[in-house]
This record gives structure tokens, C-alpha cells and sequence, in this order.
């Protein structure tokens, strides 16, 4: 099981945008599902301490897995997620 979100644009634009993409994930596997909420919240409350017209890009991505798939025993989690500050450069 995984899942991911990758958007970019000004932060105030972002914050609907994130909340739509975790709304629309949806995993079998309660415990990932949770992760992916309070992933969702973290990049919300992130986002929130942005100029709200900072270009910024927001990725973040998780898998599930299982020792034993046929049991679901052994499981593990990984979580990767990135909030970037997009900076332009103008020539002098």
C-alpha cells in the first residue's frame, strides 16, 4: 500500500489543495490511514507559518508493508515529506 502528494504554488493556495488530496486517499490499512491524516495536518500547520504568497512545493509520500502479507503481522511504515520554500532569483 502507498500513497503520495506533490503540489506546488503560493501557500495560501496550497492549504485547499492538501486538504482535498488527503480527503481522497484512501487505504485499507487503519493505522497507514492515520499517518496519512496527521502527515496532512503537519503540512497544513507548516503551511500556515508561510507568507501566505510564498511560492512553496509540498511532497510527501508512505508506503505500508507487512513481514507476513497473508497474516498482516510485522508491519512497518515509510514516510517521506518535504516543505520547500520555491526561491526566485531575478537578474540585476
Amino acid at each position: 500500500m502507498s500513497w503520495s502528494i506533490v503540489e506546488a504554488g503560493k501557500a495560501k493556495s496550497l492549504l485547499p489543495l492538501v486538504r482535498t488530496r488527503v480527503a481522497a486517499i484512501q487505504l485499507s490499512d487503519a493505522g497507514e490511514m492515520e499517518t496519512v491524516k496527521h502527515v496532512g495536518a503537519l503540512i497544513e500547520q507548516t503551511l500556515g507559518t508561510f507568507d501566505p504568497e510564498k511560492p512553496v512545493k509540498v511532497s510527501a509520500s508512505g508506503s505500508m508493508s507487512f513481514r507476513d502479507w497473508t497474516a498482516k503481522t510485522g508491519g512497518f511504515q515509510s514516510v517521506s515529506i518535504a516543505i520547500e520554500p520555491i526561491h526566485f532569483t531575478t537578474p540585476d
